[in-house]
């Protein structure tokens, strides 16, 4: 039977059995433990599985690597994309182009200079065809300033689209590694290597220990949104001899009543630092007013 429903079916007979206790202080129900988070850890990317880092039972950190997808074609599109952002950032610094453009200008500049000189100081030396050429080829040197400067923003500007098809394909290769996204224990792998996964498709499956739930149920006239947020105190049965006390706060109330017994769902989050505690043991929750 499903986990879920197996500890909503003992939380409704709980409710039904115990019911709601109240006092001057404190309200007090009784509950059971289920998880908080259960996740299902899904590949990014499509693409044959060739390992699986981790197995049912092994307690992982945050980022820990899981799983790996086949990297080969992604690794050579992140290479192709550095190759061709170092090749782009080489020519933005190549302005080779524009001084020799600067130096052509001044060179025919100097010549335009000398010829209308000659022309004023002796008439006809230089014909006014001649002059004309000057001209045209100094205002073509300017021109050819231009285009080489031109040329060379695009070159600079060419660098941020490179880098940003090596930022994808960084991304693209890091979509090819599995990692936890949360700290937790896995407790079921679904897909092993070789085989062949989508994106969205569940690789396993894993739970949160470090935090659990205590679900339990008041009677609608006590369970208010006020209680929300609300200290709660929680006694736990480890053994049928043995319990442990834990404080925690009031995450959640239903809105719903349930339509046969007009009892309300309460949540209580609690702290499972040395993780002794598992879903399904029985509580006490004990909520301040």
């Amino acid at each position: 039977m499903n986990f879920r429903l197996t500890s909503f079916i003992a939380i409704v007979v709980l409710s039904e059995l115990g019911g709601t206790v109240a006092s001057a202080t404190n309200l007090e129900t009784e509950g059971v433990l289920t998880l908080l988070e259960e996740i299902r850890v899904p590949a990014r990317d499509a693409g044959v599985l060739v390992e699986v880092a981790v197995r049912p039972g092994m307690e992982i950190a945050k980022d820990t690597p899981l799983a790996k997808l086949d990297e080969t074609e992604a690794q050579v599109k992140r290479d192709q994309a550095q190759t061709d952002l170092s090749n782009a950032k080489r020519l933005a610094r190549n302005d080779l182009k524009v001084r020799l453009a600067q130096k052509s200008h001044e060179v025919a500049a100097a010549e335009l200079k000398r010829a209308t000189e000659a022309s004023e100081r002796f008439s006809k030396s230089v014909s006014q065809s001649e002059i004309e050429r000057l001209q045209l080829a100094t205002e073509q040197a300017d021109l050819q300033i231009y285009q080489a400067r031109f040329d060379l923003k695009t070159a600079q500007l060419a660098v941020d689209t490179h880098e940003a098809a090596l930022r994808l394909a960084e991304h693209q290769l890091a979509k090819r590694a599995i990692q936890a996204p949360a700290p937790g224990v896995v407790v079921e792998v679904l897909k092993h290597p070789g085989e062949w996964v989508e994106p969205g498709e569940t690789v396993l499956r894993m739970v949160r220990m470090d935090r659990l739930r205590v679900e339990g149920f008041l009677a609608a006239q006590q369970a208010t949104a006020k209680l929300v947020g609300r200290p709660a105190h929680v006694t736990i049965k480890l053994q049928s001899d043995k319990s442990i006390d834990i404080d925690g706060d009031v995450t959640f109330v239903s809105p719903e009543i349930h339509p046969v017994n007009g009892m309300v769902r309460v949540w209580v989050e609690i702290e499972n630092r040395d993780a002794i505690l598992r879903p399904g043991l029985q509580a006490t929750i004990k909520i301040e007013r």
